[in-house]
Parts: C-alpha cells; structure tokens; sequence
C-alpha cells in the first residue's frame, strides 16, 4: 500500500512528508488561534483577519497539494473541497458550541 501511495505522490509531484509536516507545523497555530478567537468572539472584537489565519491553518496542507500536484484527477479536487468545506464547517461548529457553552455558565 505504502508503494502504491507513493508512486501517485511521485506522478503527481506530491511530497507526502512534505504534507504531514506541513499538517503538523500548521495544527499548533490553528489550535492557538481558535483560541483567540474564541476570546475575540466573547469580547466581541473584529474577527476578520484571525478567521482568515485560522482558515489558512486549517487548509495548508489542502493548498499544498493543489498549488504543488500536476495533472490531478479531478476526483482528487472534489476530495479536497469536502475536507475543507467539512472540515472547516466542524471546526466552526464545535468553536460556536464553546462559545454558547461558556455564555450560559
């Protein structure tokens, strides 16, 4: 299995340890900056610009991929377009019942 995967990362030119590092390295900012918005949120101070960072955390590896990968399939777009929109949606989701949980103490 490792061979296979590692033969569709050399067609396509993907690093995969070049994408787990980007995963890794990206998942302390993104948990560091959820937490500021959350606080950002409660003291009800602008949002734009952490929402942007913590979405650019959360999509980096995704990002890498399609900035880096050559002759996708398009399956492969559709794969990354549901991990963000879906993981993005989760990640709002469990910071909005956070903050709804923290408001009713």
């Amino acid at each position: 299995m490792i061979d296979y995967l590692s033969g569709i990362a050399e067609a396509h030119e993907v690093d995969p340890l070049l994408f787990v590092l980007i995963y890794l390295v990206s998942t302390g900012p993104f948990l560091l900056v959820s937490g500021w918005l959350f606080h950002h949120i409660r003291k009800q101070r602008p949002l734009a610009l952490l929402t942007f960072i913590w979405a650019l955390c959360y999509t980096a590896p995704y990002l890498y991929v399609l900035a880096v990968g050559r002759d996708l399939p398009l399956w492969v777009y559709g794969m990354v377009a549901l991990l963000i929109i879906g993981g993005l949606w989760l990640a709002a989701r469990g910071l909005m019942r956070r903050l709804y949980r923290a408001d009713n103490r």
